[in-house]
């Protein structure tokens, strides 16, 4: 015979619903689509609140935007990731270096907000919230030295056309993913006017504060209603192309040195504060041995991508308990009532 919490526990595992965030990683962030396959052969098909950082942005945007993660392996199948590497005239090396010195990254990064916008037909965050879905995700204002939740932090600057303060639900989704996933050098920040100085503010990855900002639907006011599920990367390769890093550490040190920093920004706190409050709900995927902007990356690299993730998303939930399910502040799941025959 059920208890009345197990019976409620029961219900939220019939809902098929739950909450998302995904880590940054660039080309990594494919083994993620692998992981929400695995989920969804489980029933967890509904994802209300989703969020991310970098690639973990993009993955959200296409949750929140309407797309299937089926609809998301389809897509990473014919996605040209070649293509956003738009260094301009002369390749990585003469193009990119001379972007690098006039605009402080190597690519320019419209090649990628263009491919984006287009596949989620410029949908706004308005749309996203028609929808009855949440997506969020982290940027970096370096000017101010803050870390940006967006689209909640988006007031705080200015509408290019109106010179008015952003409105959310007319702010496209694609622009906010373009903040999110700025990596520092490689692709060009983004600028804006901060509202409460009028100076422009450099917007860049949000990987430099929070990578996997798995406590961003965590309240303390009150206990879940459904789980939030992490999906976190481990295993890549430096994040920095191919032999550019040895390059640069050669004739531009700094920005070698700057490239291993935010390397390690993605990294340390985000682990470490993994390892004392979000394991028990965070799903660990192997990002075999691929590198964060190995954009050239081949059919067999993808396919063992989502292969590793889907992998990950089986053994994570076979051992996942709804019952051990606590969030940052300790809460347990409280399901809003359901009626359980």
């Amino acid at each position: 015979m059920k208890t009345s919490g197990q019976e409620e526990l029961v219900a939220v595992a019939e809902l098929h619903q739950a909450d998302a965030v995904f880590q940054g990683g660039g080309v990594k962030g494919i083994a993620l689509v692998g992981a929400l396959l695995a989920f969804a052969d489980q029933g967890w098909t509904e994802w209300v609140s989703v969020a991310g950082t970098s690639a973990g942005s993009i993955v959200a945007g296409f949750l929140g935007c309407g797309y299937a993660p089926a609809d998301l392996e389809k897509i990473l199948r014919t996605t040209p990731y070649a293509e956003f590497e738009d260094f301009g005239p002369g390749g990585k090396f003469v193009g990119g270096g001379i972007n690098l010195v006039g605009h402080h990254g190597l690519a320019h990064g419209e090649a990628f907000h263009e491919w984006f916008a287009d596949m989620i037909e410029n949908q706004t965050f308005g749309d996203v919230a028609k929808r009855g879905k949440t997506l969020k995700m982290i940027a970096a204002d370096i000017t101010q030295k803050e870390m940006l939740v967006l689209p909640d932090d988006l007031p705080n600057y200015l509408d290019p056309k109106t010179k008015q303060p952003i409105v959310i639900d007319t702010f496209k989704v694609a622009d906010a993913v373009r903040m999110s996933m700025s990596i520092p050098f490689f692709f060009q920040p983004v600028e804006v006017t901060h509202a409460a100085s009028g100076k422009s503010s450099t917007i860049v990855d949000g990987g430099m504060l929070s990578n996997f900002p798995v406590w961003l639907f965590d309240v303390d006011d009150r206990a879940p209603e459904r789980p939030t599920f992490g999906f976190r990367l481990y295993g890549g390769k430096s994040m920095t192309p191919g032999g550019l890093h040895s390059m640069m550490q050669r004739v531009a040190w700094p920005v070698a040195f700057g490239w291993d920093m935010f390397g390690t920004a993605m990294e340390a706190w985000d682990k470490r504060f993994m390892s004392h409050s979000t394991r028990v709900r965070t799903c660990p995927i192997s990002a075999e041995g691929v590198g964060t902007v190995d954009f050239n990356i081949s059919d067999a690299d993808q396919t063992k991508l989502l292969e590793s993730g889907e992998r990950a998303g089986q053994d994570f939930l076979a051992g996942f308990r709804l019952e051990d399910y606590f969030n940052t502040y300790g809460k347990k799941l409280e399901p809003a009532p359901v009626a359980v025959s």
